[in-house]
């Protein structure tokens, strides 16, 4: 297989969180953005109301004006095809099978190494890249995961979309640094990025830059101890992504710079809970239409 030109096309991605209208000093100031509940195992939320949420912007409250459920998202699954996934490519390929069957038809597949090496858009075209890899063994390249999530993310269309990553979180030919990666992503209000990690070490320094990535875009990081975790990892991070809430938010003050945002979950106490976790994007870049896009 060789790398297909023009996969740009790829039309299912970009998340856009922040719409509406603007209120200029001394008006309304609304933010809009899209939280996802990480709950403890076992457990699952099912519902969300503005009173169980506090929230920050900046060193500033914001009060909670609504929460209501979002449309499911489109998915891409981006899949590491280098050498060092070599011992977990079944695994792999599973978890992939795992996470895009529930996504319906908004549903693709990118596999990448060092560059991008072949794509598929649709349900369709997924299920047949998927089963053609089971054919294929990762080639001895190395691998570029940062540039790909940029890659990809700028190339996106679609205003509802998730990125997910199977990968060990190793990076050794990307061009883009981490924080250059966190920075494009959330001045341009990319979509949030997933990862499932199949590397079962405890001490691996660079998947610690990668989780950041994640963490910062409004994702979550699932990494399962063992081969035999796999399944259910995947399992718990989809019922995580495929849950989405809207929040809206109302400012105290005029948001006219990136700012950082905090949701949390008020607990029974009025204390912040434990034991579920409010997921979002980590920074804003102003009140709902007011942020305009930042290019590269």
């Amino acid at each position: 297989m060789e790398l297909r030109h023009g996969w740009r096309l790829l039309a299912i991605a970009c998340g856009v969180f922040f719409f509406g209208t603007l209120g200029s000093f001394g008006q309304e100031c609304r933010v809009t953005t899209t939280v996802r509940v990480r709950s403890d195992p076992g457990t699952s939320a099912v519902s969300l109301t503005s009173e169980q949420l506090t929230a920050k912007i900046g060193a500033n409250p914001a009060r909670v004006i609504s929460v209501t459920n979002a449309q499911k998202p489109a998915t891409i699954v981006l899949i590491d095809f280098s050498s060092s996934m070599k011992a977990e490519w079944q695994q792999s390929l599973e978890a992939a099978k795992q996470l895009t069957g529930g996504a319906g038809d908004r549903v693709g597949v990118v596999v990448f190494n060092y560059q991008i090496f072949d794509f598929a858009n649709g349900r369709e075209a997924t299920n047949k890249l998927l089963e053609r890899l089971a054919t294929l063994k990762p080639r001895m390249d190395g691998t570029a995961l940062y540039d790909t999530l940029i890659e990809v993310a700028n190339s996106a269309k679609d205003p509802n979309t998730v990125l997910i990553f199977l990968s060990d979180g190793k990076d050794n030919e990307s061009h883009n640094t981490p924080e250059q990666t966190i920075d494009l992503f959330l001045k341009n209000r990319w979509p949030p990025v997933f990862g499932l990690v199949l590397d079962y070490s405890d001490d691996e320094k660079r998947r610690g830059y990668f989780k950041k990535v994640v963490t910062e875009t409004g994702g979550i990081l699932a990494h399962p101890s063992s081969a035999s975790g796999v399944a259910e990892a995947a399992s718990q991070l989809w019922s995580t992504i495929d849950a989405p809430f809207t929040v809206v938010l109302q400012a105290s003050q005029p948001v006219l710079k990136p700012e950082k945002l905090k949701i949390e979950m008020i607990g029974p106490n009025g204390n912040s809970g434990h034991r579920t976790e409010i997921v979002h994007v980590s920074m804003i870049s102003g009140c709902d239409a007011t942020a305009p896009p930042v290019t590269n």
